[in-house]
């Protein structure tokens, strides 16, 4: 991935606009289908809340994800109006509506066939006007046509971009989208039919899930093992350990990336891992505990960590599949092996929560009731992704691929470490204010130092090696000879 980042740092350049919305028929046919009785996913439930109460609030909160990449030559439009209308058929999370009646959520479905999405020509446009056309142009989450495509036409390329609300998309789907529209439009440009094979519904996913927790009872072992860490937590609920200012009177946002290792360092990082018994995803967790352990003092990490709940039939589904665990580290100062050891543990015995909603723990068992104290501040969530297993990767370098937010915060901390074929970077988005940005980059300098120095572990390990097999009358090391 080219970048990651807030919808600023986007730079389209110059060019000719054409965006693609759900014909007024389409919008007309989803007005007039009848309810589903189908409840939505408890991930899209939550943020159907959010915005549902933030509209009564008015105010905004971060719900869009916008893709963007490269293609040569002049956008054949046509061929992209068959490409999108196509994407939108083809993944059925799209072709569901959500309104509130009273506190109740009503779905309503329309048929694929019923879909179809047509070109608009906005004229020529700066990056500063693309950007907020991107934004603007792409109804609210409450309404059933939240996202919508376009193309930049540039002298001998063009720029598509897809802006999608988070209710349809989860960072996984980025790579979907990119496949789709991508391979879809190069068949039809070259008058070919689509290769792409069939996939897995979000409707499947979503009634599985539902019937999995539904059947849950306090007994279950899920459910237990929420109520165990929501006890065992002492309200140190996963968030950020450094103020973040008034969250409140301004809900901007932002974002900072950061290259925490470089290519060798990432190795040596990974092998230290290894060495531990760890791997990769629990080395992370290992440093995020000794970073906070640096800057509060405390003995134990608590952090919540995403987990991709498609099935195999679900691989080149779009949806919000991804959905959250929790972590436990205790914190041995001085010791990453043992810390890393500990957060794989931790890791692996609790990734199978990611399956079943905290919020149905809170139904069976309510946390008066459970000596449960819950959380006073937004959760923070601490994400890692390895590009490098990533199929697609590679064709992104190549087209200059991007995933942007828009500038919005919830008043809490997001953190994406992700690993790339040369190097280990850090993305952290955070509310946009001087308190917040000042943790934020004290909290970086801490987390940099830590990762730096388990990389240089193996560094320091080789050397050590390296000096005993040569130590002898004749080694310079040794004998500090010329």
């Amino acid at each position: 991935m080219e970048a990651l980042g807030p919808i600023t740092s986007w730079q389209p350049g110059d060019g000719d606009v054409t965006t693609w919305t759900a014909s007024s028929a389409s919008r007309r046919l989803m007005q007039l289908a009848g309810t589903d009785s189908l409840p939505p996913s408890f991930q899209q439930t939550g943020h159907l809340r959010v915005a549902f109460y933030g509209e009564a609030l008015g105010r905004e909160l971060p719900r869009l994800m916008v893709l963007a990449w490269d293609l040569p030559g002049v956008c054949d439009v046509a061929a992209m109006t068959r490409a999108i209308t196509a994407h939108v058929r083809r993944h059925d999370t799209y072709h569901s509506a959500f309104e509130f009646d009273n506190d109740t959520i009503v779905r309503r479905t329309i048929g694929a066939d019923d879909i179809e999405f047509v070109p608009t020509s906005f004229g020529r446009m700066n990056s500063d006007q693309i950007r907020t056309h991107a934004l603007t142009t792409t109804p609210g989450t409450l309404a059933w046509d939240c996202f919508t495509f376009g193309v930049i036409q540039k002298a001998d390329h063009f720029t598509f971009y897809a802006s999608v609300d988070h209710l349809h998309i989860d960072g996984m789907s980025a790579g979907v989208v990119f496949l789709d529209i991508h391979l879809m439009y190069q068949d039809f440009s070259q008058g070919q039919a689509t290769t792409l094979p069939e996939v897995g519904g979000y409707r499947d996913y979503t009634a599985r899930q539902q019937q999995h927790v539904t059947a849950a009872t306090v007994d279950a072992p899920d459910i237990k093992d929420w109520i165990s860490f929501a006890q065992n937590n002492g309200g140190n609920w996963p968030s950020f350990p450094l103020p973040l200012g008034d969250t409140w009177s301004s809900n901007a946002g932002n974002f900072v990336t950061v290259e925490l290792l470089n290519g060798d360092q990432t190795e040596a990082f990974d092998t230290v891992c290894r060495e531990a018994g760890a791997r990769f995803s629990g080395g992370i967790m290992a440093c995020a505990a000794l970073a906070e352990h640096e800057i509060t003092g405390g003995d134990t990490f608590q952090g919540f960590t995403p987990s991709d709940t498609r099935s195999d039939a679900e691989t080149l589904s779009l949806g919000w599949f991804a959905s959250l665990f929790p972590v436990t580290v205790p914190v041995v100062e001085g010791d990453f092996a043992r810390t890393a050891y500990a957060a794989q543990q931790s890791f692996d015995a609790r990734k199978h929560l990611a399956n079943m909603p905290f919020e149905r723990a809170l139904e069976l068992a309510p946390a008066d009731e459970r000596g449960i104290t819950l959380p006073s501040k937004a959760a923070m969530m601490v994400s890692f992704l390895d590009f490098r297993k990533i199929p697609v990767a590679q064709l992104w370098e190549q087209t200059n691929f991007g995933v942007y937010g828009d500038n919005l915060s919830h008043g809490g901390i997001n953190m994406w470490i992700n690993r790339h074929r040369e190097r280990t970077t850090v993305t952290i988005s955070f509310p946009d204010n001087g308190e917040a940005r000042h943790s934020v980059h004290r909290y970086i300098a801490v987390l940099g130092r830590v990762f730096a120095d388990v990389a240089q572990i193996t560094a320091d390990w080789i050397e050590e090696i390296a000096h005993h097999a040569n130590s002898s009358d004749r080694c310079v090391v040794c004998t500090g000879s010329n």
